[in-house]
């Protein structure tokens, strides 16, 4: 995946350290520019991007959270016309909750099954790097 022009700016919202620990390494090594910043609950996250000057480009969002869930932060994004359309990829372990989210939420784009190996890691960032090019090229 090459470097994003305009250093593409992400918002992680995984409440597991080590899961965005090597989300965040991960996604540097291959993106190179982009920007990510990191929420561990959906309240949290949600008061970050009303009080932030700029919204990311799109939001990583991990559904089961302690808290506020991730449902819980689609339903507040959706409500504020801004926040709405950030592009926003959910994951999460669990099948059924992935499909609601999609099912319900017209701010996902994607949604990917929480990745258990560096594999499936690297498969999910491309999926976020191929949202994040459309979201810097349309800016």
């Amino acid at each position: 995946m090459a470097g994003f022009a305009g250093g593409a700016r992400v918002l992680l919202v995984e409440d597991d350290d080590q899961d965005a620990f090597l989300f965040e390494k991960m996604l540097r090594e291959e993106a190179g520019a982009a920007t990510i910043d990191r929420a561990i609950e959906g309240a949290v996250a949600f008061e970050g991007l009303k009080a932030a000057d700029g919204e990311p480009d799109c939001i990583v969002l991990d559904l089961n959270l302690a808290g506020q869930d991730g449902l819980w932060l689609l339903d507040r994004l959706l409500e504020d016309e801004a926040l709405s359309r950030i592009p926003v990829i959910v994951f999460s372990g669990d099948a059924a909750r992935l499909e609601r989210a999609c099912a319900s939420f017209a701010n996902v784009v994607s949604s990917v099954k929480k990745p258990q190996t560096l594999d499936d890691y690297r498969s999910a960032l491309a999926i976020v790097g191929a949202i994040l090019g459309a979201a810097v090229s349309r800016a």
